[in-house]
């Protein structure tokens, strides 16, 4: 269903999601609007991917309107340009799903963990009171998107080391004491990044952090550490295909080519409403000393 919508009033905005600038439009009742284009990008297909598969339908279509599409379309015509169609906010969602549990795009999937884990701070953070600069929230979207494509990619560079030196592998875990298999060869790299940034494994992070010992670091540290660990992960990446060097030793000389120094994990600024509290008493005794005035409550009293 493809709406025409050439009115007056619609704002426009673009922001990043997933390192893609992507064109945001509020018509004037409220509803947000997304340029169809850049959102088929951000789910890891090409621009036409969405229009071409409407125009084909077929099972591609029937799967996609599985998880909600509604193919609620409006055609925007802007000042002096034609953006194209716009596409809502569920169709958006419909689209990440389908890209993730059925195109297997790890960007769509990236974008559903990195969303799902500042729903959830959120929700936490509005339970326990904790106030967070928003754009705390936005950088820490970033990276933890970033960083779990990354995590994708190394993971990827990792097998096809294991796939490569299966003779080797017994030699390679007595040397870094690794146990479990294949498993530990992933978690004993993973180990190796939190070695090299905060020179803690992954449950005195945790302890350290007062968060839950099942939890991932990744999801609780600083925004300027979190890009810390991708940088490793990604240059380490590149020693393993490039070089072929083994895990453990690509991280280490990764971490020393980025000069990462051990530093004491951090959960971020956080604000507190007491320190909201505190701020607005401040800013109320500052109003009434540069009005010579005295405070409300002294005056409700007389």
């Amino acid at each position: 269903m493809t709406r025409d919508k050439r009115i007056e009033g619609v704002k426009h905005k673009d922001i990043t999601i997933g390192g893609i600038p992507i064109p945001v439009y509020m018509m004037p009742d409220g509803e947000y609007r997304w340029s169809m284009r850049q959102a088929s990008k951000a789910v890891g297909f090409n621009e036409a991917w969405l229009s071409g598969t409407l125009r084909a339908g077929g099972n591609a279509l029937a799967k996609l309107k599985g998880y909600g599409f509604k193919n609620d379309i409006v055609e925007f015509q802007g000042q002096g340009f034609i953006e194209g169609n716009l596409i809502s906010t569920e169709d958006l969602m419909a689209m990440i799903m389908y890209a993730a549990l059925i195109g297997m795009r790890r960007q769509a999937i990236a974008l559903l963990a990195a969303a799902l884990s500042e729903t959830l701070q959120r929700r936490a953070d509005h339970a326990f009171g904790v106030i967070r600069d928003e754009n705390e929230y936005i950088q820490k979207f970033e990276f933890r998107y970033a960083s779990i494509i990354l995590n994708k990619d190394l993971r990827a560079a990792i097998k096809e080391w294991i796939d490569t030196n299966q003779d080797s592998l017994k030699d390679y875990e007595r040397e870094y004491s690794i146990k479990g298999g294949v498993r530990g060869i992933y978690a004993s790299a993973l180990g190796q990044i939190y070695q090299q940034v905060f020179g803690r494994r992954k449950k005195e992070i945790n302890e350290y952090l007062d968060v839950k010992s099942y939890e991932t670091p990744k999801n609780n540290v600083d925004v300027i550490q979190l890009q810390s660990i991708a940088n490793i992960e990604n240059l380490a990446t590149k020693y393993i295909l490039r070089k072929g060097w083994n895990p453990i030793e690509s991280i280490k000389a990764a971490a020393e080519a980025l000069m990462i120094e051990v530093e004491e994990p951090r959960l971020g600024p956080r604000i507190t409403p007491q320190d909201v509290h505190q701020i607005l008493k401040t800013k109320n005794r500052e109003l009434v000393s540069a009005h010579n005035l005295e405070p409300k409550q002294e005056c409700l009293h007389q």
